[in-house]
C-alpha cells in the first residue's frame, strides 16, 4: 500500500479549513511534522496568534475584509461623502484595530471584492487584488473605458448611458451584474469574451440599437429580461452549454426573426419570446417538456414551430395572438393545452389533438378552428 510523503501531504494541507487541521496533522507521524513550516502563504485567514505556526510565510493572502493584516497598510472603502453621493471614502483597514504582530510581507494579495477605486487608492504598494469590481462610481469617476485588471463589471453600471455606442470588455472579465448595460440605447455591438460565466437580469434590457451578440460558451443559463426590448436584435447565438433560457429573456424583440435553441436547453421561460414580431420559425428541442405561460405570444409572423414529442403541457396563451400560424402539429407525449393558448390565431383553420391530451381549458382556440380528436381505434376523427 502506497503512502503520502512530506511533500504531497503539504499539498493536500492546503485545503484544510482551520488551524487545528494543520495542527493535528503534525501528530500522526513524524515526516508529517514541519509541514506548517513549509508553507511560504497562508492557506488559511490567520491572527495574531496562529501566524506563530507558519514561520516561513512571505506572501500574505487575504480572504476576507476583516482578516489580519499584521499592520500592514491597505486602503478599502468605507464609505461614501455625504457631501458628494459619487465619492467615496476610503480608509486603512486596520484602523481602530490594535496591532500586536506586525510583519512585512513580499506581497500581500486580496481575494475579496473591491471596487477599482480601491486599487487606485493602493497603488504603489505590494498588493495585488483578485477581484475587482467596476462600479457606477468607478464608471463617473475613471470614464467608460474599463480596466483590463477588472474581473466584474458591477448592476447599474453603465446604466443609462445614452452616448456609449460600442464598448471594450477585457478579457479579464468573468461577470456581468444585473441591468448593466440596461438602457444603453445607442449600444450597438458588444464582444462578449469567452471568460465571462454570468450575465445578470436585465443586462442588456431596452439597448434600442443592438442588432447582434454573441454568447459565450461559458454561460449555462440567460437571466430574465437579459435581452429584453432590444428593438434592433436580429441575431442571436445561443451556445450549447445554456440550460435554462429564463422569464421575459427577449421579450418585444422586434427584429428577430429565427432563433435556434440548442439541445442543451430544459426550460423556456414565461414570456420568453412575447410579442417577437418579426419571428417567423421557432424549434423547441427534444430536451424541453412544458412551453411556458405566453412564451411565444403575439408573434404575428410566426409560421412555423416543431413541438417535440418531449413535451407534455403547454402553458396559458402560450400561442396567443400568432396571427400568421396555420398550422401546428400537437404531439400524443401532450396531456393539457392551457387557458387561450391558440386563442386569436386566426389562420389555425384546424388543429388534430391527440387523445393524451385529458384538459383544454377554455378558449384554448378560436371560435372558427375545426378541432379534431381521435375518439377510437379507427381512423375516423370527431369534430368538437
Amino acid at each position: 500500500m502506497s503512502t503520502i510523503d512530506g511533500y504531497h501531504i503539504m499539498i493536500v494541507s492546503k485545503y484544510f479549513a482551520t488551524i487545528n487541521d494543520f495542527i493535528n496533522l503534525e501528530f500522526v507521524c513524524k515526516k508529517f511534522n514541519s509541514n506548517m513550516e513549509k508553507f511560504h502563504f497562508n492557506p488559511i485567514p490567520l491572527t495574531c496568534k496562529t501566524i506563530r505556526f507558519f514561520l516561513n510565510i512571505e506572501t500574505l493572502h487575504l480572504w476576507h475584509k476583516n482578516d489580519e493584516t499584521f499592520g500592514n497598510l491597505l486602503f478599502v472603502k468605507t464609505a461614501f461623502d455625504e457631501d458628494d453621493d459619487n465619492n467615496e471614502k476610503h480608509g486603512d483597514i486596520n484602523k481602530n484595530k490594535e496591532t500586536v504582530v506586525t510583519k512585512v510581507f513580499y506581497e500581500i494579495i486580496v481575494w475579496f471584492n473591491v471596487n477599482y477605486d480601491t486599487v487606485v487608492k493602493n497603488d504603489g504598494q505590494n498588493i495585488k487584488f483578485k477581484d475587482i469590481a467596476y462600479t457606477q462610481t468607478d464608471r463617473m469617476k475613471f470614464g467608460d473605458n474599463i480596466p483590463n485588471c477588472v474581473t466584474l463589471i458591477s448592476h447599474s453600471c453603465f446604466y443609462g448611458c445614452s452616448n456609449l455606442s460600442n464598448i471594450k470588455i477585457p478579457s479579464s472579465v468573468t461577470l456581468f451584474g444585473p441591468r448593466c448595460f440596461q438602457a444603453c440605447r445607442n449600444l450597438e455591438s458588444i464582444d462578449i469574451p469567452s471568460n465571462v460565466k454570468y450575465i445578470g437580469h436585465l443586462c442588456f434590457f431596452h439597448c434600442d440599437s443592438l442588432s447582434s451578440v454573441t454568447i459565450p460558451l461559458s454561460i449555462t443559463s440567460l437571466k430574465r429580461c437579459c435581452f429584453a426590448v432590444c428593438s434592433s436584435l436580429s441575431s442571436v447565438t445561443i451556445p450549447t452549454n445554456v440550460n435554462t433560457i429564463h422569464n421575459n429573456c427577449f421579450y418585444e424583440c422586434n427584429n428577430l426573426s429565427n432563433i435556434i435553441i440548442p439541445s442543451s436547453v430544459t426550460f423556456i421561460g414565461n414570456y420568453c419570446f412575447n410579442q417577437c414580431a418579426s419571428l417567423r420559425s421557432v424549434i423547441i428541442p427534444p430536451s424541453v417538456t412544458f412551453i411556458s405561460k405566453r412564451c411565444f405570444n403575439e408573434c404575428i409572423n410566426l409560421s412555423n414551430i416543431e413541438i417535440p414529442s418531449s413535451v407534455t403541457s403547454i402553458g396559458v396563451c402560450c400561442f396567443y395572438g400568432c396571427s400568421n400560424l396555420s398550422n401546428i402539429k400537437i404531439p400524443s407525449s401532450v396531456t393539457s393545452i392551457g387557458e387561450g393558448c391558440f386563442c386569436e390565431c386566426e389562420n389555425l383553420k384546424s388543429v388534430y389533438v391527440p387523445l393524451s391530451v385529458t384538459f383544454i381549458y377554455a378558449y384554448c382556440f378560436p371560435k372558427k378552428t375545426v378541432v379534431r380528436r381521435r375518439c377510437d381505434n379507427t381512423n375516423k376523427c370527431c369534430i368538437n
